[in-house]
């Protein structure tokens, strides 16, 4: 057989494991913990489960999504005035570094403490033009948001339906 036949094979068996393993993933994830064998697989799983952000609590069928957050930041110039941003909205849905983004963000609210100064120091680089003061990191979390608010044109971050919290207020340094 010649090299050409055989690359073929090889792909389609690299291919068809990498189908077994991610369809194990998809399986495992919601899974209740039935006992050990699941765990192990879980074990093995986990950084793949994560990565995708497969490891979560749904159902395939009953899914919990559960309340969502965001996070917003606002910059204060050196005049007072505030400019306030959403950094998800500079991302596209279609590109796989809206997943990697959001999930950064999700750290940066989870942990303000620990990334808050090095994000306001970036974000201070990155709004370098409004002279900024101040990086004010914010979390919307939503609150109780139904159907009939839907059916009403609302969206579930209107300011009627979700809470502001600040995680972090930060000093910009001065230009040199």
């Amino acid at each position: 057989m010649n090299s050409d036949v055989w690359r073929k094979r090889l792909i389609t068996v690299a291919l068809s494991l990498f189908l077994v393993w991610h369809t194990l993933a998809t399986v495992i994830a919601p899974a209740p913990d039935a006992g050990p064998a699941v765990q192990a697989f879980r074990d093995v799983l986990g950084p793949y489960l994560t990565l995708f952000r497969l490891d979560n609590q749904w159902d395939f069928y009953a899914p919990n999504i559960g309340r969502g957050h965001q996070l917003r930041y606002t910059i204060e110039d050196a005049a007072g005035q505030r400019h306030s941003f959403v950094p998800t909205d500079e991302l596209s849905w279609y590109h796989p570094t809206c997943w990697w983004f959001r999930a950064w963000y999700d750290t940066i609210i989870d942990d303000p403490e620990e990334h808050g100064e090095r994000i306001a120091a970036l974000l201070c680089r990155k709004h370098a033009a409004l002279n900024p003061a101040t990086v004010t990191l914010l979390k919307l979390q939503e609150e109780d948001f139904s159907p009939i608010d839907q059916l009403r044109g609302k969206h579930p971050l209107d300011p009627e339906f979700v809470s502001v919290s600040t995680l972090k207020r930060v000093q910009c340094p001065t230009p040199r």
